[in-house]
């Protein structure tokens, strides 16, 4: 199957499962991905980059191979001098035409094995930064995923912190109205309802946006995602690799890495193409020649000619402006050596902050589970003491609150990893479709 297609055919198998689940209306972070590896602009330029920069070897290729013209002339042509000739016919007007056909094949120069090299530079640069696009497209798609995970979570939050709030309002309301609790309860418990909505209403404009940003990225309508689980995921790098595997992966995979040393190729190759202004060229030239000319009387009106030979062209002198473009090119491909151990030391942070981002991510989401369980004891502790009469409501609505920020701190702490696993991936050049569909596990 031709790769143009293969994004189509994947897509197409997504929907059809997705049209089998459950909930046709939730899109999955897999789902997601298929439709923006088609629609996504940022994606569709870098389509077109590569399938242009797949021209660049053969462009640089055709100044090596044999060069083939056909010129021709068709006019009139006369005296102005108002003179005679025995040797021109009576008029003085003539008709002039010629054909001719001229081949050179280049034996010596530089310039244009030069050009070669650059072309087969430039095709490299086109493939690497081609992966570099695919690879960051999933980071986008996870990102604006996670995105409207992170608001959908804090709305389910809130929409079960709304419940647990009204009740206790009711339940203040008629222990006050027998005499058994206190205004200040139920005025409590009132203020923290009011603040939950007003909190609610605002996530709720986060989400719209989220959504749009998500239906933007695969030119999708407005769908709803698959709900989060709360529960700790499972420790993504459990295969015993450490830092300094994925560190060494990176300097060998990393695509990234890679468009930097293939700009210093290309950058190396015109610098060598600026220097062959120096040098002398030696080719090959061919010509036939057939001209048709009224001219002459005695002499044939057609002539026919070859010429077989070689061309030698020495520069002596341009002015200057080869020396500059050779010191031009020199500077900028020092410029381009020094983006390449930029980016090298770059890409090294960035897979240590990715890796430890996942660790410490999954380190958060076991202790925040523990919190989570601890908070919810201590609110169950909590009511109990207030149908005691030895807690009041504030400490009921406190305790419910710090059971929330828990439960929210879970659930980000794992985006948070999920987040830096897909990261890490994308830094080392190991991001696939498999890879987003253990993070789509996980999630």
């Amino acid at each position: 199957m031709n790769n143009r297609w293969l994004p189509l055919a994947l897509l197409c198998l997504s929907i059809q499962a997705h049209a089998l689940s459950p909930d046709p209306d939730r899109l999955t972070l897999l789902q997601l991905y298929d439709a923006s590896r088609l629609n996504d602009p940022v994606m569709r330029s870098a389509d077109s980059s590569h399938r242009a920069a797949q021209n660049e070897e053969a462009i640089g290729r055709g100044g090596l191979l044999p060069q083939l013209s056909l010129s021709s002339r068709y006019g009139k042509g006369g005296r102005t001098d108002g003179g005679t000739d025995a040797s021109y016919v009576d008029s003085d007007d003539y008709q002039s035409n010629s054909l001719s056909l001229v081949a050179q094949q280049p034996i010596y120069d530089k310039g244009r094995w030069a050009a070669y090299q650059q072309g087969k530079a430039r095709g490299e640069l086109g493939e690497v930064q081609y992966q570099v696009a695919d690879q960051a497209l999933y980071d986008r798609v996870a990102k604006a995923y996670f995105a409207v995970a992170r608001v959908e979570n804090e709305l389910k939050l809130i929409a079960q912190q709304k419940a647990a709030i009204a009740g206790l309002v009711d339940q203040s309301q008629r222990l006050y109205e027998k005499g058994q609790g206190a205004i200040t309860d139920v005025d409590e418990a009132r203020a923290r309802y009011d603040l939950v909505e007003a909190q609610e209403a605002e996530n709720q404009a986060q989400r719209i946006a989220a959504l749009r940003t998500l239906s933007g990225r695969g030119s999708l309508p407005l769908l709803e995602i698959v709900p989060m689980r709360e529960a700790p995921p499972d420790n993504p790098l459990n295969d015993g690799h450490d830092l300094g595997y994925w560190t060494g992966l990176a300097r060998e995979a990393s695509p990234e890495l890679a468009a930097r040393l293939a700009e210093v190729k290309v950058a190396e190759s015109e610098a060598e193409a600026q220097k062959a202004g120096h040098y002398p060229t030696l080719s090959l030239t061919t010509q036939l020649t057939r001209r048709d000319n009224s001219q002459y009387e005695e002499l044939s009106p057609r002539q026919d000619s070859y010429y077989v030979g070689l061309a030698l062209d020495i520069p002596l002198y341009r002015g200057g402006a080869t020396s500059a473009s050779v010191r031009k090119a020199t500077e900028a491909l020092a410029g381009a050596q020094a983006d390449a151990d930029a980016q090298r030391q770059q890409l090294s942070e960035d897979v240590e902050t990715a890796y430890a981002g996942v660790v410490a991510g999954y380190a958060k989401c076991r202790a925040t589970q523990r919190a989570v369980e601890s908070n919810q004891r201590a609110l169950v502790s909590t009511e109990k003491g207030f149908q005691g009469g030895v807690r009041s409501t504030v400490d009921i609505l406190d305790a419910q609150q710090r059971l929330f920020e828990a439960r929210r701190d879970l659930l980000n702490a794992k985006l948070d990893m999920l987040q830096s696993y897909v990261t890490l991936h994308v830094h080392t050049g190991q991001m696939d479709r498999a890879v987003l569909a253990q993070v789509e596990a996980l999630f």
